[in-house]
């Protein structure tokens, strides 16, 4: 298949592209699109069709559902099937469009494949003018994962897609970077209970100066409990190096790889450690508390490892406070091994 590339500026968006980015949409076509959070494979989230090439082009386990995107509440009361109440307009009124996917009931239109059989859907209304221009032009709710093969580190930028997926999908739509760089925050709001399901670019304290009342879900804490998640179950955005995670405070981390040869190991670590050290392979990002930073570069970052001449990757932990979870989480999914001090 012959992927083609739309190039479309954000900040002056070309109706034509978007016209024919929605012409792959209605054909059951996939089309990755830049969203804040990270590149997504987009499809129509009606077309049992469209909906089974996302999982062939990514590899990705049809245990696994997908996440769909809205323009307006309009289009999200056709995917649920529960009232939106007082707790969850708040929450949209506050969060929506941005990196907060809520999980409802949902409604016969959407296909078993796309909530993997589950009784409910995660919908999210996306914070990016491209994305938000392509679900109006469709005029359908798009089911859009990550646009990379599964498993492997998110896109950020549309060269990431192109190095995954060219020649798997319709059309790549070309953009700026995305913002966030990280997945969406995912919030179960289907029972009374709200729990978060998957950390993401919106921290629980955030969520919480507007519901007090929100929790992690049990899996999250404990590693023993099935995650209700079933996606979370899976090892996701590694790189093709097996990478350590080291877990610990800033004084033990560095005093440990003071103690280490990194002659052929990249450190992905903090301006504090870096600062420290020396080695031919380290890599900032940022100060121990620029949580925003680190998350908007960590993916690519993780990329470029595979073209260095590394034989592995050590990476550090963060404090678990605001964004620094988020962080935590995906550099543990992301490595091979963990090293507690």
């Amino acid at each position: 298949m012959e992927t083609i590339i739309i190039p479309i500026n954000q900040n002056n968006i070309d109706n034509e592209a978007i016209v024919l980015a929605s012409q792959f949409i209605h054909a059951h076509q996939c089309v990755a699109m830049p969203t804040e959070t990270v590149y997504g494979l987009a499809a129509n989230a009606w077309s049992d069709e469209a909906i089974q090439r996302i999982f062939e082009a990514k590899g990705r386990p049809s245990d696994n559902p997908l996440i769909v995107h809205v323009c307006d509440q309009e289009m999200l009361l056709k995917c649920i099937d529960q009232p939106l109440n007082d707790r969850i307009l708040k929450l949209m009124e506050a969060f929506w469009p941005g990196p907060l996917t809520l999980v409802f009931k949902k409604s016969s239109l959407i296909s078993d494949l796309v909530s993997a059989s589950l009784p409910t859907v995660g919908i999210r209304m996306p914070d990016h003018p491209i994305a938000l221009a392509l679900i109006k032009a469709t005029q359908v709710p798009l089911a859009a994962p990550s646009a990379n093969v599964s498993g492997r580190p998110s896109p950020t930028k549309g060269s990431h897609v192109l190095d995954d997926l060219q020649g798997k999908i319709a059309a790549i739509i070309m953009a700026d970077q995305s913002q966030v760089g990280v997945e969406s925050t995912v919030l179960d709001v289907s029972s009374q209970t709200f729990a978060i399901l998957r950390k993401g670019g919106l921290s629980i304290e955030r969520l919480r100066e507007v519901d007090s009342e929100i929790i992690y879900d049990d899996a999250l804490i404990d590693v023993n409990v099935t995650p209700k998640s079933p996606g979370q179950k899976y090892k996701h955005y590694a790189p093709s190096k097996p990478m350590t995670f080291i877990e610990g405070n800033l004084l033990k981390q560095l005093e440990y790889l003071k103690t280490i040869s990194l002659e052929h190991t990249l450190l992905i670590s903090v301006d504090e450690i870096i600062n420290e050290l020396s080695g031919p392979y380290m890599v900032t990002l940022g100060t121990k508390d620029d949580f925003e930073f680190a998350l908007n570069g960590l993916f690519d970052i993780l990329r470029q490892s595979d073209n260095m001449p590394v034989t592995s990757i050590l990476v550090t932990s963060y404090s678990e406070k605001g964004l620094g979870a988020t962080l935590n989480d995906r550099l543990k999914k992301a490595s091979t091994e963990k090293i507690i001090l």
